[in-house]
């Protein structure tokens, strides 16, 4: 006779299993308001209350540890139908979904709202200077519905790689006002101008948007005003904004010191997807400047490689023809 699908419940159940019991008040007994482990060494977050929290200078790179792969956090389960059998029945599993799911339950739901009345819902200051390329870690992999092609998913490391860009991460169009404070025309007009002299010298520097919507609904609303959203955007901007609705896990936010889901965030990704530099809520004093500067070096840095790669190659070219001359 095959187990019972609730067999996972009893061993919590029992007197004797008193360890998993422990687990279990251990994760109910967490405090409220807590922001992840990751994004406090990030960040330097001492004292997680945002009453008694100041911004502070991002004092380290964030991001992923491995590089992005296209497909990968599309939030569509590809397992087989004997694989989700296999893990009904694995405790090991349980344990962990029932962690993700106390912690999901302890977050209060207006927790990222209240935020917001404190800095406006800034968690760091953008640092003055772009991260070391060597010490910098990889923006996640991200699935969604582009403009040029709302009926078919697309990869944000297709559009990210080989390029020089700036990111902007929003959800909700206060977080996207946040953003363009940074990027915009109107309020960052030598950066705009920086994007589009480069535009026409067929260089590597462009902007992306990622809607970051969680919530069926705010994302079904989106989508049906999609036309809209394009009336606002050039046509070769179209495949550069992207609605993402699922695959965008808690671990991930928290690597890419996104605190406050609320907030608008701006990154400035090289052409190996690494985040150089970020920035979030509302710009202060230095920040455009920084990131005028740190997408300058980039360049810099992106054309020297070219001109070494290209160099290489014909240097590579020349020898063969050495060698195939020298054996004739």
């Amino acid at each position: 006779m095959p187990p019972s699908p609730f067999t996972f419940l009893i061993p919590c159940l029992l007197p004797f299993r008193q360890n998993v019991c422990q687990q279990c008040i251990r994760f109910s007994q967490q405090p409220r308001r807590r922001i992840g482990n990751t994004a406090q060494k990030i960040l330097n977050i001492e004292k997680p209350n945002p009453e008694s929290y100041t911004p502070k200078p991002l004092s380290r790179p964030i991001g992923v540890p491995y590089p992005p792969k296209p497909g990968e956090h599309s939030g569509i389960d590809s397992r087989t139908w004997r694989e989700k059998r296999d893990d009904m029945f694995n405790y090991d599993k349980h344990l962990i979904r029932r962690e993700r799911l106390t912690k999901e339950a302890a977050k209060p739901y207006f927790q990222d709202w209240s935020r917001t009345n404190y800095h406006r819902g800034k968690t760091f200051i953008a640092p003055s200077r772009i991260f070391r390329a060597e010490k910098s870690l990889y923006f996640p992999n991200m699935v969604g519905a582009t403009l040029a092609s709302p009926k078919t998913l697309s990869d944000t490391t297709a559009v990210l790689r080989d390029r020089i860009s700036v990111v902007g991460v929003y959800s909700g169009h206060w977080a996207e006002l946040q953003t363009r404070d940074f990027v915009k025309e109107q309020s960052h007009p030598e950066l705009a101008d920086l994007i589009a002299q480069d535009e026409r010298q067929g260089g590597p520097l462009q902007r992306l948007e990622l809607n970051v919507e969680d919530n069926w609904m705010k994302a079904w609303i989106v989508r049906t005003f999609m036309r809209g959203i394009k009336k606002e955007r050039r046509e070769q901007d179209w495949g550069r904004y992207f609605l993402i609705s699922r695959g965008v896990t808690d671990e991930m936010r928290e690597a890419m010191a996104i605190v406050n889901s609320k907030a608008g965030y701006v990154y400035l990704v090289d052409w190996l997807c690494r985040i150089r530099w970020a920035g979030s809520a509302n710009a202060q004093a230095g920040e455009k400047e920084a990131l005028v500067m740190g997408a300058k070096r980039l360049l810099e840095a992106w054309k020297s490689e070219k001109e070494a790669s290209t160099k290489g190659m014909v240097g590579g070219g020349r020898k063969a023809v050495a060698t195939s001359s020298d054996r004739r």
